[in-house]
This record gives C-alpha cells, sequence and structure tokens, in this order.
C-alpha cells in the first residue's frame, strides 16, 4: 500500500481536517500525502504572508478557535512545542504529526517498506542529489536490503555480497550499523560520522541520529531501547539498559547510563536528566 493511501485510510472518520504549518513539510505533504477534499484550512504562526497553499487557505493559529477541527496534523519539525500550543488553546480535538500516519499498522518487519519510509523521510531533493548531499542513505539502503535477503536461505550467495557492500558503506560514511539492530521505518542519519550502535540495539519507529553519537552497552551487558520519534543530537552517548521514551529530544553531548525516561522530553547533561516536558 502506497503512502498516500495509507494516510488515507489512517484520516478515516475525520471530516474536518486541518494542517498547522506552511513551511516545507507542509507543501510536500499536501502535494503528496494527503488528500485535499478533507482538509479545511492551513495555520501557521510564523508564514503570515502565504494566503494559499494548494488552493487551500492559510489563517493565523486563532482560526482554530473560530472553527475547531476534529484533528490538526502538524506539518513541523517543532511539533512537541505546537502539541503543547494546541492543549494551552484548551482546542478538544485529535492531533498528530505527520509522520504518525506514516506507521499507523506499519508492519516494521517488512524491510523493503521501512527502506521506502526511510528514503522519504530523509529525501528533500532527486535521488541523485540525495546520494551525493546524503550518503549516509547508502548505510539505510544496505543494512535494509541485506536484513530482507537474509530471511532467504536460497539467496546467501547474494545475502554475502550485500552484506559485504554495507560493511563498506558503513566503513566510508563511519557508521557502525550491525545487521543484528532492531530498526524501526523512518531511521535517519542527520549526517555521516562516528555513529556507533551496539548489535542489540532495539529502536522504533523515526529515530533521528547525528553524528559523533554511540548506542552502546555497558560492562554489564545492557542494551539501550529507543522508542518512537525520538532525536539524539551530536555527540551524545546512550548507554547500558537506557529507556528513551517517545517524542524525546538528547541534547548535543548528553551522556546516557541505564537512564530511564518518559515522553515528551527534553533529556541533557553528564550524566544525563529529564530539563523539560512537554506534555
Amino acid at each position: 500500500m502506497g503512502i498516500k493511501n495509507k494516510v488515507k485510510k489512517s484520516l478515516r472518520g475525520y471530516k474536518n481536517i486541518v494542517i498547522w504549518g506552511a513551511g516545507g513539510l507542509a507543501r510536500t505533504a499536501i502535494k503528496k500525502w494527503l488528500s485535499n477534499e478533507n482538509i479545511n484550512y492551513i495555520v501557521d504562526k510564523h508564514n503570515t504572508k502565504i494566503k494559499t497553499i494548494n488552493s487551500i487557505k492559510v489563517y493565523s493559529v486563532d482560526k482554530l478557535k473560530e472553527q475547531k477541527p476534529d484533528l490538526i496534523i502538524v506539518c513541523s519539525s517543532a511539533y512537541t512545542e505546537i502539541f503543547k500550543n494546541i492543549n494551552d488553546m484548551n482546542i478538544n480535538c485529535d492531533y498528530k504529526y505527520i509522520y504518525e500516519l506514516f506507521i499507523e499498522n506499519h508492519n516494521n518487519k517488512n524491510e523493503l517498506s521501512n527502506l521506502y519510509i526511510d528514503i522519504l523521510a530523509t529525501k528533500n531533493c532527486n535521488f541523485i542529489k540525495l546520494l551525493t548531499t546524503k550518503p549516509q542513505i547508502l548505510v539505510n539502503i544496505s543494512f535494509r536490503i541485506t536484513k530482507f535477503i537474509k530471511n532467504y536461505k536460497i539467496l546467501y550467495p547474494i545475502y554475502l555480497l550485500c552484506y559485504f557492500i554495507h560493511s563498506v558503506f558503513c566503513l566510508l560514511t563511519s557508521i557502525q550499523l550491525p545487521l543484528d539492530v532492531k530498526a524501526g521505518p523512518g531511521l535517519i542519519f542527520a549526517h555521516p560520522g562516528t555513529i556507533v550502535f551496539t548489535g542489540k540495539a532495539t529502536l522504533g519507529s523515526f529515530v533521528t541520529i547525528y553524528h559523533c553519537c554511540t548506542i552502546g552497552t555497558t560492562l554489564s551487558g545492557g542494551s539501550p531501547v529507543i522508542d518512537n520519534f525520538v532525536t539524539i543530537y551530536a555527540g551524545s552517548h546512550v548507554l547500558g539498559e537506557s529507556y528513551v521514551a517517545k517524542h524525546s529530544k538528547i541534547g548535543a553531548l548528553s551522556l546516557l547510563l541505564d537512564f530511564k525516561g518518559k515522553d515528551y522530553s527534553t533529556i541533557a547533561g553528564i550524566p544525563a536528566t529529564t530539563k523539560k516536558r512537554y506534555l
């Protein structure tokens, strides 16, 4: 099932839908993933000069108080802050980050489907430019395809070739991603360079990792679990039996050692602590 059909299925039952955000992500979502028929209007705090996007009118966020929607689809990387704004405005409706619609009823065991979402989440240009500006996507491609082929004994010679290619891509990009790592769709390497995973790591959907990060074990053998929609900024290390809950952000140069987090948190420091919770 294509993303547009999957998103359309997720939106069944909602009659009045509003998009929050008028930037590049919103434009891509409207053009490629959303159907205009149920979208009433768009709101945005900052792009006040934009009047329409794809014939859909853009208003200030005050419009939400006048004409309340059934669902707000947030198309902005600052979605956690926007979720808080929606709660503070006492708008009684559902709200979702656009990428949450991608993983509803998604089969995480289908590595080719996971790869498709990896590319959608990373790609903001044509594929040739993507390979030159974000060569780390090659690690996603070789990782997913090799894991997929590994399931078929008859393809074992091809698996060995793919395993070798994956090892080369990991070496060239300095991203150590063992095939034993469990990773949901939407795995994003923001930049290549010195990213190390233990093979025992478990990653949810839409995990974004910046350069110089380690997701590793400790001498006691514990391994990290990272939930959905987590961003790990540069130079951070998540070690041991750490659990990073969904919709969390780990500040740069942080050290999480057997850390137990909560949803919608900002985590930072050495040793790391929860600095802020959004919801």
